[in-house]
């Protein structure tokens, strides 16, 4: 009893000390998650925070001396809390600012300086709540920003700066220089781009602009009568000619600007063209051309095609054949003899589907053999053609395995007349199978789970399928002309793309000219445009290419051909006579994706004793026996895909 109550004391207190270390580190994990939340709730408090730049305005006044007293204001609108602003006066070497004075509007903000190495911040600290607008109003005097030549004087200023992250809505300034006559005056401004006013009059400059981008600056460069130097040290002094050079300098940025105006109207006109480009070529070569086809249903294919043709040109792309067309291969073998197909035996069932040769699969048993699946599954490979996946399970009941068996070994002897009468592609197809069935018998459900194990059938198909391409001729049913044409089309826009936009960027830098920003723009446009239809032909084949009137023909008789099989009333009203042909539908209905729609209107209307002598007994058997054990159970739930993709 002693031991029993000082086991329960133990256990009890490590109950305690365990409950207590969880009760600590929900408190922990709690106190985190707190505090996360609330550095969250902040980050988006400031996250939606805004602010705008509604104007500005700079005022300049050059004096004799060459010193230049700056005025400057900006005016904020504010949407949400701030907790500052910031200003950067910053100059350039050798240039320096003095007397800094500032101030907001109706005492906003309380303003201090900082000095930094480029010159000073003003940082205004804003009120709680913050104001919806503030004006922002700063004076200095600027040394350095009129350099004395030998001829002339010549005035240069960045009237805003490129620190700001917001764009600046309108921007005004004025400039006044020491001089009497605006006739001795000449100016420009960069980026000309941004100038929507100038004008002078006496000894003022006025200028103004739209929008300035985030980051952009503007400047304003003028030259006039040289001034007497006061000797004092700030102010540049250059005893060589600088009128000569200054105007040099604005001819070349004057006929790039140009350049650029140029270039931006034919690029725009060439976006236009790349985009009437494509239905160019589609009213020239994808339209589809009409024939004279009566619609009627159709009770065979045309031309008495191979399956897989039908497949590769119905189903396929390019005349490459689907998944579908290798497994409608093996069905007609089977349809013509070369391959039987027989219900498995007790013993082979034991042989084949025993938990220690399966073990490794039993997982995946349920979702692979159930009554629903598919009595033609193929091996599936995915969009990176890795076929290791494995699906071969110990069956359940009701599914739909059975044994393939080659008729004889003799028949792949080229010797044999029978073996001569196929196609390359289909005698592929029986040796591939030679090779799983080294017995001359295999399972389904095993031939998958080979087939699926390593890269060689991915191989194999990728050889089969070029072959099939081959043998279809796809180029007498559909004419790609207008895909070819598209193709270099949009490999010589995405090449041409890339060079333009690494020319404009080089020889047009978007700080002195905006415009290039918007070539760029349409620029990266084309060449996206050029790579999604390079990336994406396979999806624009019928778009820009047209049936020939052969494949047009052939294409709609094969669909109504496939309405055929799929209308219950068509099948009633048109019933084949013989279990051949019934045999024969269903080698195509697997080709062209629809072998569960057939297979169900066979249940309905092919007597049970009829069925037993079609040489796919043991599928369409097992398919209806699943079928009617679903009969009070929806369609969605007792039939999956047979045709995959």
């Amino acid at each position: 009893m002693e031991l029993f109550d000082a086991s329960c004391k133990v256990a009890i207190e490590a109950s305690l000390n365990s409950a207590l270390l969880k009760t600590i580190l929900s408190k922990t994990i709690l106190l985190k998650t707190i505090l996360l939340l609330l550095l969250a709730l902040c980050l988006a408090s400031s996250a939606s925070a805004k602010y705008s730049l509604e104007k500005a305005e700079t005022n300049i006044i050059v004096n004799a001396s060459g010193i230049t007293h700056v005025e400057e204001l900006v005016s904020y609108a504010f949407d949400g809390d701030h907790i500052d602003i910031h200003r950067e006066l910053k100059v350039l070497p050798g240039d320096s600012i003095r007397n800094v004075k500032g101030r907001c509007s109706e005492k906003a903000c309380k303003l201090r300086f900082e000095s930094i190495p480029e010159g000073y911040r003003l940082i205004g600290k804003l009120p709680d709540p913050t104001p919806e607008k503030l004006t922002l109003f700063i004076s200095y005097d600027y040394y350095g920003a009129v350099k004395f030549h030998r001829d002339v004087s010549e005035f240069s200023y960045r009237l805003w700066g490129g620190e700001w992250e917001k764009p600046l809505k309108s921007f005004k300034g004025n400039v006044i220089l020491p001089v009497k006559s605006e006739s001795k005056i000449q100016y420009w401004t960069h980026p000309v781009a941004y100038t929507q006013e100038a004008n002078i009059e006496n000894n003022v400059i006025s200028l103004r602009t739209g929008e300035i981008s985030s980051t952009q600056w503007y400047e304003v460069r003028a030259v006039f009568p040289r001034i007497a130097s006061s000797g004092f040290s700030p102010v540049k002094v250059d005893d060589t000619g600088g009128l000569e050079n200054v105007l040099a300098t604005e001819y070349v940025y004057q006929q790039k600007n140009l350049i650029l105006n140029s270039l931006y109207r034919k690029t725009f006109l060439f976006a236009l063209l790349v985009l009437i480009f494509p239905l160019i070529i589609y009213y020239i070569y994808g339209r589809e051309q009409k024939i004279d086809y009566e619609i009627i249903a159709e009770t065979e294919v045309p031309d008495n095609s191979k399956p897989a043709v039908v497949n590769a040109i119905v189903m396929g792309k390019m005349g490459i054949p689907t998944i579908d067309g290798f497994t409608a291969t093996v069905m007609d073998l089977v349809n013509r003899g070369y391959i039987s197909l027989r219900n498995l035996k007790p013993e082979e069932l034991v042989s084949l589907y025993t938990p220690e040769s399966d073990s490794s699969n039993t997982s995946e048993s349920d979702s692979s053999h159930n009554p629903e699946s598919d009595p033609f599954q193929k091996p599936e490979l995915n969009s990176s053609h890795n076929p290791g996946s494995d699906s071969s399970q110990i069956p359940e009941s009701g599914s739909k395995d059975f044994m393939v068996e080659l008729l004889n070994n003799e028949i792949y002897s080229e010797a044999e007349g029978s073996l001569s009468e196929l196609e390359d592609f289909e005698k592929d197809v029986l040796y591939l199978l030679k090779i799983h069935a080294p017995e001359r018998k295999i399972s389904w459900k095993k031939l998958e789970k080979e087939l699926q194990s390593g890269k060689s059938f991915y191989q194999f198909l990728t050889s089969w399928n070029k072959k099939v391409q081959a043998y279809t001729a796809f180029d007498d049913y559909f004419q790609f002309t207008g895909n070819i044409y598209m193709y270099w089309f949009a490999r010589t826009i995405l090449m041409a793309s890339i060079v333009y936009y690494i020319l404009i960027s080089g020889f047009f830098p978007t700080k002195a000219f905006p415009l290039a920003s918007k070539i760029n723009v349409m620029t990266s446009l084309i060449g996206i445009f050029g790579f999604v239809i390079i990336r994406c032909s396979g999806m624009f084949i019928k778009i820009f290419g047209h049936w020939t009137p052969e494949g047009s023909l052939y294409y709609k008789q094969c669909d109504n051909f496939k309405k055929y099989l799929t209308d219950l009333s068509a099948l009633k009203e048109h019933s084949p006579e013989s279990i051949e042909t019934w045999d024969s539908y269903l080698v195509y209905a697997i080709s062209l994706g629809i072998s569960k729609e057939l297979l169900q209107n066979m249940s309905l209307i092919v007597p049970s004793e009829q069925l037993r002598e079609s040489r796919f007994y043991p599928i369409s058997s097992s398919y209806i026996i699943s079928e009617r054990s679903c009969e009070n159970a929806s369609s969605s739930s007792c039939f999956g895909d047979i045709n995959r993709e």
